[in-house]
């Protein structure tokens, strides 16, 4: 409304700096537009038409494209900066994964079972050698999530299991094997680490597994899809290696 009645008093008065009052105000929104009015009433509008401020206007002209260029150039600079970033990130992935990753029920070959497994200490340390074990029913306390208690006893076949356990018992090397259960020791193992296979009961056939899948079958859970078809976890006994004082790799027998 002000702006209004400014209009309508410029037009009676009839004052001819009223009207450029009037552009100023309206122009004084952009900051473009008040910069450049100062600079064209310098002279007449001859003067400004005859002189040779169209080429000192043009001149700029080249000036911007050449800053447009600059910063094009600069805008190229992070782009690269990044591609070279992301393909570093990509090539470390697989270096931190390499080794680590298990091909989850390959195919794998039945375990060597020696003549007899290492002695199973009275003091409950651990030797290196391979013992024979089986999970324990429960643990006390519980083990850790992730761990399984696996129960050690010592393993005989053939002709080792008839010198130690004699003719007395007949039924001690049932199958071929028997197994010496004074002492008995049991171990908590985390599974993660290990070398693993597990036994099909149907075909008698080894796959690799990894620490995970292992402790979920022991749990009574689903194998992964890629576990064999109909393929459903048995608990026979493992042939367990000490290394070092830690459990390295565990193989699961078939036994009858």
């Amino acid at each position: 409304m002000k702006i209004a009645a400014a209009l309508g008093s410029c037009a009676m008065l009839l004052v001819s700096g009223c009207g450029s009052d009037t552009r100023q105000v309206i122009g004084t929104t952009p900051s473009t537009t008040a910069t450049s009015v100062p600079t064209a009433p310098a002279s007449t509008t001859p003067t400004v038409a005859g002189t040779t401020p169209a080429p000192t206007t043009a001149a700029p002209a080249p000036t911007t494209p050449v800053t447009a260029a600059a910063t094009t150039t600069t805008a190229k600079r992070p782009v690269a900066t990044t591609s070279t970033t992301a393909r570093a990130a990509t090539t470390t992935a697989p270096t931190a994964t390499t080794g680590t990753a298990i091909k989850e029920y390959a195919p794998a070959p039945p375990p060597t079972v020696p003549g007899k497994t290492h002695p199973v200490p009275a003091d409950n340390s651990h030797p290196n050698g391979v013992y024979y074990a089986t999970v324990a029913v429960s643990g006390d306390p519980p083990p850790a999530a992730g761990s399984v208690v696996f129960e050690i006893v010592q393993l005989f076949r053939g002709a080792d299991c008839a010198a130690h356990f004699g003719t007395a018992n007949p039924d001690a090397c049932v199958n071929d094997y028997g197994v010496e259960t004074d002492p008995t020791q049991t171990i908590e193992v985390p599974l993660k680490d290990q070398s693993i296979t597990v036994v099909d009961a149907a075909t008698q056939r080894g796959y690799t597994v990894s620490g995970p899948e292992l402790y979920k079958l022991i749990q009574g859970a689903a194998p992964s899809a890629q576990a064999p078809q109909d393929y459903a976890y048995a608990g026979f006994g493992y042939l367990v290696t000490v290394s070092g004082g830690k459990v390295t790799r565990l193989e699961q027998w078939w036994t009858p």
